[in-house]
């Protein structure tokens, strides 16, 4: 049974495109107040849009007193001309008071098998797609509180923790659960801009993109040219890899 939490939202903003010829992807929803959108929005277009690979598609930024999270790579019901299907990314805004959920909800994904992961992703692609049909109706969007998938395992523990401040890792079961033990132990700092990204095979040049954006930064990527532990800090290798 997958257990969610209602949490208040600030805004909300929907990346996806309409049916009719013409009408490319775009943000076509954007509501509430939303501070971080500009800042996610970048890491967007860097690392996960259009971006190919069999991982969770996901970021988050706590800046200042907001946290924003960022899912994407969502398979809508819905076609365009072509026949193809519309894929939706959502993005959410919260208080920062609430950052320990959203951080437990990028964990939730990290951690689940394929088969596990698919109720999480439609749930987020229904609420994904009533806000864009409610806009294309113009009717008013309720966006007060959005639902998380609250943690139903634990990391492994007996792997080794992450140190570096800013880092990029191969994506591998491994690594997603040394990345979900870090985002659930989190330990909560002022004047940081924090980010994680998860997405499919960004290079390493992009890797370093993301992270000049932030004071820390944790990114895992498909991309063969992170075989190891890479300090993004430094632009260099570590020491240690897996």
């Amino acid at each position: 049974m997958i257990v969610r939490k209602p949490v208040a939202l600030h805004g909300t903003a929907v990346h996806t495109r309409d049916i009719k010829p013409g009408k490319d992807y775009d943000w076509y929803v954007k509501a509430g107040d939303l501070q971080l959108f500009d800042k996610m929005d970048e890491i967007y277009r860097i690392a996960l849009r259009d971006v190919e690979g069999d991982a969770p598609k996901l970021a988050i930024i706590i800046d200042g007193q907001r946290i924003g999270l960022l899912i994407g790579d969502l398979p809508s019901q819905r076609v365009d001309h072509s026949q193809r299907v519309i894929h939706d990314t959502l993005y959410l805004e919260f208080d920062r008071e609430y950052h320990r959920t959203v951080l437990h909800t990028a964990a939730v994904l990290l951690l689940c098998p394929k088969k596990t992961y698919k109720p999480h992703e439609q749930h987020f692609t229904q609420y994904a797609e009533e806000l864009f049909l409610r806009h294309s109706q113009e009717k008013e969007l309720i966006f007060k509180t959005a639902t998380l998938p609250v943690v139903s395992q634990q990391p492994n523990f007996n792997l080794p923790l992450i140190r570096q401040e800013k880092i990029a890792l191969f994506s591998d079961l491994i690594n997603r659960n040394r990345c979900a033990r870090y985002l659930l132990y989190f330990t909560e700092r002022e004047n940081i801009r924090f980010s994680f990204v998860s997405t499919g095979r960004l290079n390493l040049e992009k890797c370093e993109q993301v992270a000049e954006k932030s004071d820390e930064c944790l990114l895992l990527t498909l991309s063969s040219e992170v075989p190891q532990e890479i300090n993004l800090k430094k632009g260099k290798s570590s020491r240690f890899g897996i």
